[in-house]
């Protein structure tokens, strides 16, 4: 059985089956998250808490569309964004990041 972090459920739902719209969403995925990951890696690091904001809420819809455990993370790296809250943020990138990374592997695996 194979090893999935990934729920295509709601892309399964929303396109009606369309196995061209799944495809092309999961092309899409593959194509932006690793970039925003990268870009989110670089305002944890520097405590930049706009940016931190920023990628973590354009992150948000497709970690929850390819139904991803790591989106309470995400809306917690958001929310730490927006405020003045003194809480090390790292543990929570660190399971976004090894998620992602994971989930990217399967679909690539997958598709």
């Amino acid at each position: 059985m194979k090893n999935i972090d990934y729920d295509l459920s709601k892309i399964v739902e929303l396109s009606d089956n369309d196995q061209e719209f799944i495809k092309s969403m999961v092309d899409m995925f593959l194509e932006e998250i690793p970039k925003d990951l990268d870009y989110l890696a670089t305002a944890v690091v520097e405590e930049d808490r706009a940016k931190t904001h920023e990628y973590a809420h354009k992150m948000k819809p497709s970690v929850d569309m390819f139904g991803l455990d790591c989106l309470g993370d995400i809306l917690i790296l958001e929310a730490w964004g927006k405020s003045n809250d003194p809480m090390d943020i790292n543990e929570h990138f660190m399971r976004v990041h090894a998620q992602l990374e994971r989930a990217m592997l399967q679909l690539k695996r997958d598709f």
